[in-house]
């Protein structure tokens, strides 16, 4: 029938352009990514203008298309669907007109209608969708460029974090820096403290002087160990131990130099042509066994009382030859600080020196029976003729009672690295945790001696005498000793169980290598070596064994 005619489906509105639109913006976030993730913050920087300029121009193309889309509206509507404009209102005319002519059955006017309809809602539709697509370009526009700007603003906020971080650092490098000023000064004021009370310590030199010139009457200035501290009356004996316990130890500048060291006092002359002299400096820095200057101010590593180390001085170059009764009467001295000094021919049985600094002296004929000598130190220093055993009663000096001997004497910790040491006595001396490092030790005795968890790495031991010594633990390693039996030998006479036989081995070496070192060069004689090689050839000894190794039972 002709009227049986489908009835026109409606035109479904389109959604490739949300779909387009989602798709562009996903791009130009991932493009915008790429470039800072492969070009850095720095790209971003310095293309910061022309990044705006694009943002700016997309927004100033995308407002002019909106702007011309807005007044040319009408003219465009027309030319393209032939209305001017197609409000909802405008629908009703060819809807009525469709139903009018499908009541009148014409089909020519029904088309007609419909047609103006679908050009109506067409009309309708483009200008719907142009205001879409400006609105969504505009936001997607502003948001992208937020979006960049927050992402600048979060690397530039990284990079400031980053500077921040290195001024931090700075500042805490300078807080350091401070701490140490602050501590220097503290330290420092203690040394303004004691320098008050070295006055003391001249007064009390102007009295000795005056003693040894009642006493000496027309003898001359010859002075030095001749005056017994009997010949002190009691108000001067009050005075030296009173001030020796009113010093204090501090801890002040280092200078970085050893005035009475000749090889140090070499390299500061040769420090100014060190870049001309190129090997030759390296090779003695070597021999010498020189450090590189430091380069900032610092404080000595351990507190010290040079007053004390003045007081010492004093009395010995004073003229007193023992010091015994002092001792008794409670001199005090400890951390006395006598660097590169000479000091010899008196007796100090019992004396108080714990942490004492003899760093580079020459000590000779010194009685320091019953001595406490921890952590003494006598690195570098020339030691000979002189008696740190076990003070026993027929050494026992007045006002010490014999009766009350034996005095031990206390050397725990004492440091003789690199030392000189001739002709001297350790027995019976606690040295446990002793160091020996690369000292030469020619005709001592430590018969008896506690050499417990001691170092004597790199010692040369010439007619050393280690009968009844505990080396538990004792660490012997690079040694060099005489006679090819040493270490058999070494058991035998050791205290029994103190010595493991199987953790060391002993490697033949010759003279030459032993007289190439530095400290023996220096200080031994030919006659020396010949008289250790009675004994048999050089040996160094190397551990082959663990420290965990148990010793055997005895």
């Amino acid at each position: 029938m002709a009227d049986d005619k489908s009835p026109i489906a409606p035109t479904p509105l389109k959604t490739g352009a949300p779909l387009g639109l989602g798709i562009l913006i996903f791009g130009f976030g991932t493009a915008a990514g790429f470039l800072i993730a492969f070009s850095g913050l720095g790209f971003l920087e310095n293309s910061a203008g022309l990044i705006v300029i694009v943002f700016l121009a997309a927004l100033f193309v995308v407002g002019l298309l909106a702007a011309v889309a807005l007044i040319a509206r009408r003219p465009l509507t027309r030319r393209l669907f032939g209305v001017a404009e197609a409000h909802v209102e405008h629908f009703a005319d060819p809807l009525a007109r469709i139903a009018e002519r499908a009541i009148d059955r014409d089909p020519t006017g029904a088309t007609a209608a419909a047609r103006d309809l679908v050009t109506l809602v067409l009309a309708r539709y483009a200008w719907i969708s142009v205001r879409r697509w400006v609105i969504a370009a505009l936001t997607a526009l502003i948001a992208a460029m937020a979006a960049l700007a927050g992402t600048a603003l979060l690397f530039k906020q990284n990079q400031l974090l980053a500077i921040q971080s290195d001024l931090l650092r700075e500042q805490n490098g300078r807080i350091v820096e401070q701490t140490v000023l602050l501590d220097q000064q503290v330290e420092l004021a203690e040394a303004e403290r004691n320098s008050a009370l070295a006055v003391e310590i001249t007064q009390i030199a102007a009295l000795l002087g005056a003693v040894a010139d009642t006493s000496l009457a027309g003898q001359g200035l010859n002075t030095i160990n001749t005056l017994d501290t009997t010949e002190l009356n009691r108000a001067l004996v009050l005075r030296v131990t009173s001030v020796s316990r009113a010093l204090k130890p501090y801890r002040f500048l280092d200078t970085g130099m050893r005035a009475g060291d000749p090889s140090d006092r070499m390299r500061i002359a040769m420090q100014r042509r060190r870049d001309d002299l190129g090997d030759t400096f390296d090779r003695m820095a070597t021999y010498y066994g020189w450090q590189d200057p430091q380069t900032t101010t610092r404080l000595i590593d351990r507190p010290a009382s040079p007053e004390r180390g003045q007081l010492l001085n004093v009395l010995v170059t004073g003229g007193i030859r023992n010091l015994e009764t002092l001792s008794t009467a409670g001199l005090d001295l400890s951390y006395a600080w006598l660097p590169e000094v000479d000091m010899g021919v008196f007796t100090a049985q019992t004396i108080r020196l714990p942490y004492a600094d003899f760093t580079g002296s020459y000590l000779a004929d010194v009685d320091f029976g019953g001595a406490s000598l921890e952590n003494a130190r006598f690195v570098r220093a020339n030691i000979r003729d002189t008696d740190f055993s076990t003070l026993e009663a027929d050494r026992v000096k007045p006002p010490l009672r014999a009766a009350d001997a034996p005095f031990r004497t206390f050397m725990t910790g004492a440091d003789f690295g690199d030392a000189m040491i001739a002709d001297t006595r350790f027995g019976g001396v606690w040295l446990s945790a002793a160091n020996f490092d690369g000292a030469i030790l020619l005709r001592c005795s430590l018969a008896g001696a506690d050499l417990s968890v001691a170092t004597l790495r790199g010692t040369i031991l010439l007619d050393t005498d280690l009968t009844g010594a505990s080396l538990k633990s004792t660490d012997l390693e690079g040694a060099i000793v005489f006679g090819a039996d040493f270490l058999d030998q070494l058991e035998k006479i050791a205290e029994p169980g103190s010595f493991v036989r199987d953790r060391w081995a002993q490697d033949p070496i010759d003279v030459a290598e032993i007289m190439a070192m530095p400290l023996a060069n220096n200080s031994l004689e030919p006659a020396d070596i010949d008289a250790a090689m009675v004994r048999g050839d050089p040996y160094r000894l190397r551990r082959i064994g663990d420290w965990n190794t148990a010793p055997p039972t005895p």
